[in-house]
C-alpha cells in the first residue's frame, strides 16, 4: 500500500489522490472545451491522463520494490510529460503552448502536494471528509 510504503499518515497522503483527481478535471475539462481544435484537445487529454498517473505509480513501485518514494513515482509522471515534449519538438519544430504550461503546471504541482499535505488547513479538511 502506497500510504505504507511513504511512511505518511493518512491524512497526509490523501492529498495525492485528491488533487490527482482535480488535476485530471481541470485538463479534462480544458479538453472538452477545446474539442474544434485537434492539437490542443489532444494535449489537454494527454495531460488528463498524465495527471491520473502518481498513485497508480505509487502503488506499482511499492509493490515491485518495496517502497515507494514520492520523488520516484513523480519523477516516472515526469517522463511521459517530456515525451510529449520529445514529440512535439520533432513533429513542429518547438513546443507547443498547451504541453509547455500544462506539463509545467503539472510538474508544478508535485512538490506543492506534499508540502499541502503538511499544512494545518489540510490537515483539518482532510479529517472533516473522513469523518
Amino acid at each position: 500500500m502506497v500510504v505504507a510504503a511513504l511512511a505518511l499518515p493518512p491524512l497526509v497522503a490523501m492529498v495525492v489522490p485528491l488533487t490527482t483527481l482535480l488535476l485530471f478535471g481541470i485538463f479534462a475539462g480544458a479538453g472538452l472545451a477545446c474539442r474544434t481544435r485537434p492539437a490542443v484537445h489532444k494535449r489537454f487529454m494527454l495531460l488528463a491522463t498524465i495527471a491520473m498517473l502518481p498513485p497508480a505509480m505509487g502503488r506499482a513501485m511499492g509493490r515491485l520494490f518495496g517502497m515507494a518514494h514520492p520523488a520516484l513515482f513523480f519523477g516516472a509522471v515526469v517522463f511521459f510529460i517530456l515525451a510529449i515534449v520529445m514529440y512535439d519538438r520533432r513533429r513542429l519544430g518547438r513546443v507547443h503552448p498547451v504541453t509547455l504550461w500544462g506539463g509545467l503546471a503539472l510538474m508544478m504541482s508535485f512538490p506543492a502536494r506534499l508540502a499541502l499535505g503538511k499544512t494545518d488547513l489540510w490537515l483539518t479538511f482532510a479529517g472533516w471528509l473522513v469523518r
